[in-house]
């Protein structure tokens, strides 16, 4: 059964991931084992998300056996716009708002005018998110 969610699993892993990373005392850093551990997800999955980040300076990382990625963007600066749009985050809430798309009704349609309205506010509500706000603290049992 295919699902659409309005955000992919990996943009969600995404924001967790920065989301702990944040949570790191400032010069701390985590294996990337061990942050897909921590959170549930693959390795795997959880190292393309980290290259996707370190590409756009949001994560760096520290090479060698005892190395591990940290959060290298502020968290204060550092929006959840900014994560999901480097993970391939392309909101359209209707085909009509699409770039070249053509439509006969599009000036007498006042459909399209709400959902580029509506379409705004998502984005700038995301802008306005920063990740520090949204820290994830490890627990400790």
């Amino acid at each position: 059964m295919r699902r659409n969610s309005f955000i992919s699993r990996e943009q969600d892993y995404a924001l967790r991931m920065t989301a702990f990373l944040a949570g790191l005392p400032k010069g701390e850093f985590i294996s990337v084992p061990k942050l897909a551990e921590k959170l549930f997800i693959s390795q795997k999955f959880a190292s393309r998300i980290i290259h996707k980040l370190k590409k756009t300076n949001i994560t760096d990382s520290i090479q060698g056996k005892y190395g591990g990625v940290f959060l290298k963007a502020d968290p204060k600066k550092l929006s959840m716009y900014d994560v999901l749009n480097t993970i391939g985050f392309k909101v359209k809430f209707n085909d009509c708002l699409k770039e070249n798309f053509v439509c006969e009704l599009m000036f007498g349609c006042k459909f399209h005018s709400f959902w580029i309205n509506e379409e705004k506010l998502l984005i700038d509500k995301l802008k306005s998110q920063k990740f520090s706000d949204y820290i994830l603290q490890e627990q400790n049992n």
